[in-house]
């Protein structure tokens, strides 16, 4: 893992479960999960991709791991690249409220 993935991932554990706050579900600690779109059983995303989620949303019976990605679709609406953008709105608020910005 590299030095600039590492401080990401960093990033992306701080920001709440993207997938809670979207179900109104409020701010609930999150893990960090590596897209698995496009990608082979055993293929690992780099770690750029990672979208923040809970343990449950992450790899609970209703969580990513589980559902795959029609599943996750069919029961949420949404798809990984969905969750990863919401992911990145997150890191960009953690660092705007720290006077850094990604953008806005």
């Amino acid at each position: 893992m590299s030095a600039s993935g590492k401080r990401w991932m960093g990033l992306v554990a701080r920001v709440p479960c993207v997938l809670c706050q979207h179900l109104g579900l409020g701010e609930t600690p999150a893990q960090v999960h590596h897209l698995k779109t496009g990608r082979g059983m055993t293929d690992k995303a780099p770690d750029f991709l990672t979208i923040a989620l809970c343990p449950e949303h992450h790899t609970g019976a209703t969580g990513v791991h589980q559902l795959k990605d029609r599943g996750l679709y069919t029961r949420y609406g949404l798809d990984e690249l969905e969750l990863l953008s919401m992911t990145i709105e997150g890191v960009n608020d953690l660092l705007y409220s720290a006077g850094r910005r990604i953008a806005k």
